[in-house]
């Protein structure tokens, strides 16, 4: 018997708070903190199409139910929306399902909707970043997150008790597990996620793990539900595990084209300093043709980077970008930091190529200067400077070119 499909539709306007009909399926695009005004946006088009509802549509409204929106950033918001999700919940069958679809940057605001799906006895069992801004539709100018997480949850039914350590333990796999599937469907050619997309990913793969406990030792959900958040108040254990993922998510995504074979590749990153993963990373950033400032920003928080401007050529919102070999010179070569690193020694050693069209004072600094010793490091000399040589970069092109004579160069050099 083939199942009877029908097109029948009720449209209500109410609270979800006080909703008292059951669903198999919710479907919910929550306010983000206090990113997006909603009432406001609804207020802007009924300015200019109210009255053509209300005679088209005479039985439908015309107000923007502004006393029914969920407002802020603070506890009153935390409370609402945990009151919102939880009565959706409870008129939901056990095997029924939530879609919840979020976009956001700040792991504050990702530990806050953490919070918010666990108290309200949910859990997420699968999520999925998908590009919401693309050139068919248009991409906005400025630090705009170009993706969306879609989280699919069902009603918690484990009984399981966690502890935080526990959990900080248990995040690492499923990043990782989150991150690879999503490279395993990679295109290639044609790459269907940015770089953003994977740390979004890891945001919603730390909820996975957080929301599979009826209960988490050492979190007082009271407290947390009050906790004020500002700048100067302490970040929640919540928002520091989620926090985790990302900086997992950076160490687990390494550019591919800094070696051939993974295992050398992953030893060589893994001996880097964070901000030699910081610009490394940068750079393939930049070889993808995105040059938001959040995407940097993000990064650094991964890397546990406080400090990462003196690296940039430009930090405006959608033209941030790395200074190159040239433009650096002999900028900070030495000093604490980034400055005294061996990534940054390959990046002068370039910049002399460049200014004297002489592969020899490059070949001559890398054996005289750089921090330790010469022969035990020239591998991963080599490494950079070819990964800085395959650079599809336009203002990296001359760079790039020196870069490839002056690898050919240490690559033949020899006692």
């Amino acid at each position: 018997m083939e199942p009877v499909i029908t097109n029948a539709t009720n449209v209500k306007v109410v609270d979800a708070r006080q909703i008292d009909y059951s669903n198999d399926f919710w479907i919910t695009d929550p306010p983000y903190a206090d990113a997006i005004n909603y009432h406001e946006l609804t207020e802007y088009f009924l300015a200019w199409y109210g009255k053509k509802l209300t005679s088209l549509f005479p039985d439908w409204y015309s107000d923007s139910r502004r006393a029914l929106a969920v407002k802020g950033s603070d506890e009153a918001f935390r409370r609402s929306m945990v009151d919102c999700y939880k009565n959706l919940t409870n008129n939901m069958p056990d095997n029924g399902m939530q879609v919840v679809m979020f976009t956001h940057q700040d792991a504050g605001v990702w530990a806050d909707l953490a919070l918010i799906l666990w108290a309200a006895g949910l859990q997420v069992t699968s999520a999925w970043t998908i590009a919401t801004e693309t050139d068919a539709i248009g991409i906005k100018k400025g630090n705009y997150v170009q993706g969306t997480v879609t989280l699919v949850l069902r009603k918690r039914q484990s009984n399981e008790v966690g502890f935080l350590d526990e959990i900080t333990h248990d995040i690492k796999p499923e990043v990782e597990r989150q991150l690879q599937s999503m490279l395993d469907v990679e295109d290639k050619d044609d790459p269907n996620f940015t770089d953003s997309d994977y740390q979004l990913a890891a945001y919603a793969a730390a909820l996975r793990v957080l929301t599979s406990y009826k209960q988490i030792e050492d979190l007082d959900i009271e407290r947390e539900l009050s906790r004020p958040r500002n700048k100067n108040a302490d970040k929640s254990p919540i928002e520091s595990i989620i926090e985790s993922g990302v900086k997992i998510a950076s160490n687990f995504l390494i550019p591919k084209s800094l070696h051939d074979d993974e295992i050398t590749r992953r030893d060589l990153w893994r001996n880097l300093s964070a901000d030699e993963k910081f610009y490394i990373k940068g750079l393939e950033i930049e070889s993808h043709g995105d040059y938001r400032q959040g995407v940097y920003q993000e990064f650094a928080k991964g890397f546990g980077l406080r400090e990462y401007t003196n690296m940039l050529e430009s930090g405006k919102a959608n033209e941030t970008r790395l200074k190159t070999a040239s433009e650096f010179k002999r900028r900070e070569v030495g000093t604490p930091g980034f400055g005294s690193t061996l990534t940054r020694h390959v990046l002068f050693a370039i910049s002399q190529v460049v200014a004297a069209e002489d592969v020899s004072l490059g070949l001559r600094w890398l054996k005289e200067e750089i921090p330790g010793d010469y022969w035990q490091q020239k591998q991963t000399i080599l490494s950079i400077l070819r990964y800085i040589a395959k650079m599809p970069i336009e203002h990296w092109q001359e760079d790039a070119k020196w870069a490839t004579l002056l690898a050919g160069t240490v690559e033949n050099d020899s006692v």
